[in-house]
Parts: C-alpha cells; sequence; structure tokens
C-alpha cells in the first residue's frame, strides 16, 4: 500500500501543482494589464508594474490553492480512473478508505504548504508589492524603513509605526521644520482622519523648541490639519488577508486594548486559520466524484463539477463572512460554517461510494 499511496499521492500533487501555474499565471497577466492603466503616473513605468505582479504571485498562489487542489485532484484522479487504474487498485483488494487515506496523506503535505506560504511568504510580499507601488506612484511617501513609515508633508515629516486596514495610523511622530531649525515634535498613540484635510490625534505628547528652553504638554486629543494624504496610505495598508497570523494578533489585542473594533481583524484571523483546512476538504470533496464517476464521464465533464464546486465555497464563504461581520456574529462561526458544510458534503459523498 505504500507505493500505491505514493502513486496516488504524487500524481494528485504533480497535478495541483499543474492547475496552480496555470491559475496563478492568467492572474497574474490580467493583474499586469490592469497595471498598464497606471503606468505614467509619477515613476510608475513598466517595469515596476511588472515587479509588483511578480512580488504579488505568492498572494495570488495563496488565494488559489484550496481551487487548484480540487481541480487537480479532479485530473490526477480522473485520469487514473479513465484508465481503469482506480478500478485495478480495487480489484486488488484496496479499499476506498485506504485510497482516500492515502489522499489525506498528501493532503496534509498541501495544508502545510499553504500555511508555510501564508505565514512567512506572502505577507512580506504583499507588503513590499504595495511600498513598491505607492512609492513610485507618489514621492511623497518613502518605502518602509525598520522604523515604519516615512512621508514629507510641507515643512512635516511624518513617521507611522503602522497603518491598519481602516487607514488609521498607530504610534504616529510628527517633526516639524522652521527652515533647518526642528521647531517641535508631536507623538500620538492613534490617529484617524475626521475630514478631507483634518486628523484627530489621541494620546498627544507635544515637545516645543524655544531658543533657549523645551517643554511639553500632554492632551487626549488634538487636531491636525494636512497630516498625510490618506490615498497614499490605502497602498501602504496591507489588506488584513496577506498578514502574517502573528501580525494580526498583535492588531487585535492592540484594538481590543484601546476598545476599538477588531472584527475585521478577527475575521482574517480565522480565514488564515481555516484556509490550509479548506485545502484539505478541497481535496477530499473531489473524492466522491472521481469514484463515483469511473465508469462514465469526461475528464471536461470532472473539470466543470470541480469548477462549480470551487466557486460555490467561494462564494458560500464570502457570504457567511459578510454576513458574520454585518451582524455582529463570532468570525469563529463565520468562517467555519461554509468549511463544516462542505466537509460534510465530502464525508457523505465518501459514505455513498461502493
Amino acid at each position: 500500500m505504500t507505493l500505491l499511496a505514493r502513486y496516488i499521492g504524487k500524481t494528485v500533487f504533480l497535478n495541483t501543482l499543474l492547475v496552480l501555474l496555470v491559475l496563478v499565471a492568467l492572474s497574474a497577466l490580467f493583474s499586469f494589464i490592469g497595471e498598464l492603466d497606471e503606468v505614467g503616473k509619477g515613476d510608475y513605468s513598466v517595469k515596476t508594474a511588472l515587479v509588483y505582479v511578480l512580488l504579488r504571485i505568492p498572494g495570488i498562489a495563496y488565494e488559489l490553492f484550496p481551487s487548484s487542489v480540487l481541480l487537480g485532484s479532479l485530473l490526477g484522479l480522473g485520469a487514473m480512473a479513465s484508465q481503469s487504474e482506480l478500478t485495478a487498485m480495487r480489484s486488488a483488494g484496496i479499499s476506498i478508505t485506504q485510497m482516500a487515506g492515502a489522499v489525506s496523506l498528501i493532503g496534509l503535505l498541501l495544508m502545510g504548504l499553504v500555511a508555510l506560504l501564508g505565514e512567512f511568504v506572502m505577507p512580506p510580499s504583499e507588503s513590499q508589492a504595495q511600498e513598491l507601488r505607492t512609492a513610485a506612484l507618489s514621492q511623497r511617501v518613502s518605502i518602509r524603513s525598520r522604523t515604519g513609515y516615512w512621508a514629507k508633508s510641507d515643512n512635516r515629516f511624518i513617521n507611522i509605526k503602522s497603518v491598519l486596514p481602516d487607514l488609521s495610523l498607530v504610534d504616529v511622530s510628527i517633526y516639524e521644520f522652521d527652515e533647518r531649525e526642528l521647531k517641535k515634535v508631536i507623538y500620538a498613540k492613534r490617529a484617524l482622519q475626521r475630514a478631507d484635510t483634518e486628523w484627530q490625534l489621541t494620546e498627544v505628547t507635544q515637545t516645543n523648541f524655544l531658543p533657549d528652553s523645551l517643554f511639553t504638554e500632554r492632551s487626549e486629543e488634538k487636531s491636525i490639519q494636512n497630516l498625510v494624504n490618506a490615498e497614499l496610505l490605502q497602498g501602504l495598508s496591507v489588506a488584513p488577508e496577506s498578514m502574517s497570523a502573528r501580525n494580526l494578533f498583535g492588531q487585535i489585542d492592540y484594538l481590543r486594548r484601546n476598545q476599538l473594533d477588531s472584527g475585521p481583524i478577527e475575521l482574517a484571523l480565522w480565514t488564515k486559520i481555516t484556509n490550509p483546512i479548506s485545502t484539505l476538504v478541497m481535496l477530499m470533496l473531489s473524492l466522491p466524484f472521481v469514484f463515483a464517476s469511473q465508469r462514465s464521464g469526461s475528464v471536461g465533464q470532472k473539470m466543470f463539477i470541480g469548477i462549480l464546486l470551487g466557486i460555490g465555497y467561494f462564494l458560500i464563504n464570502r457570504l457567511f463572512t459578510h454576513l458574520g461581520l454585518a451582524n455582529g456574529y463570532s468570525p469563529a462561526v463565520s468562517t467555519l460554517i461554509p468549511l463544516s458544510l462542505f466537509g460534510i458534503l465530502a464525508i457523505l459523498g465518501l459514505t455513498r461510494i461502493r
């Protein structure tokens, strides 16, 4: 059985990689075509657009991984079924349960790969992609340094440690100059845009530099004009789904400590947790259709079924997550319900195979 398990796993793995390669290539091509509309703005060139799309490839692969596993499994196992290999295995005494076990082993490997991709490869790549694009489109925001983001507005230099998905700023330091002399330094725990040009700072500490002295004043709130262009921050704010679990935990902790809404960030965290599991569920979901159609049905029909299942899971998952956010449901419940439904569907399908 070990040899057969390797053979089945290799077939599913190679077909999954092939499908993933094709889907990522198509998605990257469409993304590059869309970026051509921005070419010529600021320093944004065709080369910059190409590098931006290449940096986004890990994120694209992460999003398409579950669907690729489903289609790859249907293709690989479907080819084995059409060549009567699965029938021969069953005639040799290999049960459906044993075959499913062999498929689940490769599913665990794929789960590990997508988890590593989402935690260690995608987040820095997405961050670099957004920073590259924003820096090229506007010269007022620099690429991120170890101390955070730096921006220039009139006679101010602004350092921003973190940009939340709602475009609010965390740990903001404002250095205001008069020609070459530093006049004041303002530190705020959080900054939120209230109007087109007005920003509301909270937990503010302001240090004023005089010719022969300095003094510090503290306040709970302070308004400031023309801090930074919020449109530029959209490029620096990485989507929660593209962050690592560690960063998501940190943002959730910060939002909770400050009694702010952490729902979207918690939802992104649970999505990251369930995405590797959905890879295994999609893999097991393909088995009933393959084994049930060994004597009938073409590869094209299996592909069509796979596409419908992938689209169905995507739409139902999005529906539940949006309904959960809108109605204040638990992010864990919103993400686990679609996964559980398709998991039950896979189990029921496997039990009906004879």
